[in-house]
């Protein structure tokens, strides 16, 4: 893939092998081969709420190679908290994935202790958006 490396008036072309997962557009100039990065197609936790202030939530894979001695000489797992990334090995990012199961597996146990819902217009869409999401029929 080339990409146009240097300053305004010092662009030259460096071609950079890109993953198939790759969804940045390298065609973007960047100031360093250093600051070359291969962005794959994130992933979002999003969660309604009535509060306005959200904390987004957003995983893809991610690689700068040419930061090789910086340990980023292979892709990682970015994981995007409210705009601080932290970038996760295989090993981190699955032992990440199975906290996240396990915390979802306390959100299902202590949501089916409440009581049913109350009978009313929006109880039947929450019904049947649960239902859609679970694969039941409708």
């Amino acid at each position: 893939m080339p990409v146009p490396v240097g300053r305004e008036g010092n662009v030259q072309t460096a071609y950079v092998p890109c993953p198939s997962w790759c969804i940045t557009d390298h065609s973007q100039r960047v100031g360093f081969l250093e600051d070359v990065n291969h962005s794959g197609q994130p992933a979002a936790l999003s969660i309604t709420t009535l509060h306005p202030a959200r904390v987004p939530l957003s995983v893809s894979l991610s690689w700068w190679p040419a930061l090789g001695d910086e340990g980023l000489d292979k892709p990682k797992l970015a994981v995007d908290l409210d705009s601080e990334v932290e970038v996760y090995d295989r090993t981190a990012a699955l032992a990440m994935a199975d906290q996240l199961v396990a915390f979802a597996e306390d959100v299902r146990r202590l949501a089916e202790t409440l009581p049913d819902d109350s009978p009313s217009p929006v109880r039947s869409q929450a019904d049947e958006a649960l239902r859609r999401v679970r694969g039941e029929a409708v």
